[in-house]
């Protein structure tokens, strides 16, 4: 079984428990307002040393990235590697949330979640772009289907 087959068969057989732990994140996150995060630090203290900036985010998100994790999602592929996902990411045309299947969409997530792990911010990106609630919301219409 390849990694689309596994990421698929993993999804699919969540526990209705775990499922509709989804839903109530995916609830959260289509009804969310505002920023999913923000900069912190960057400034310059009295004796000249300066703090580093890092993001924070929203609580939702870390809900997710959690639960993500907590249920298998996060695929182990070469995320970084993958030229296919960076193209979906740039394409501007809304039809391809539609056309996305179970194994690509858990993949476009986990490359941004293992991305933020070397490019802080990119998770909140992903959010504050609209790619990520879309995504994460047409994962829930291809299990209720």
């Amino acid at each position: 079984m390849d990694i689309a087959e596994e990421a698929t068969k993993v999804f699919l057989e969540l526990s209705d428990e775990a499922f509709d732990q989804l839903i109530a994140i995916n609830d959260r996150i289509q009804a969310h307002e505002g920023s999913w995060g923000k900069v912190q630090g960057g400034e310059k203290s009295e004796d000249g040393v300066i703090e580093m900036p890092f993001w924070t985010s929203d609580s939702i998100v870390s809900d997710f990235v959690t639960f993500m994790y907590a249920n298998y999602l996060v695929i182990n592929f070469d995320w970084s590697a993958w030229d296919e996902g960076r193209e979906w990411y740039k394409n501007d045309d809304d039809s391809k949330y539609k056309a996305l299947d179970i194994p690509t969409a858990l993949k476009l997530l986990t490359a941004v979640i293992r991305n933020n792990r070397f490019s802080d911010g990119a998770l909140v990106g992903a959010f504050e772009s609209g790619d990520f609630p879309k995504i994460i919301n047409r994962l829930v219409e291809l299990r209720r289907k």
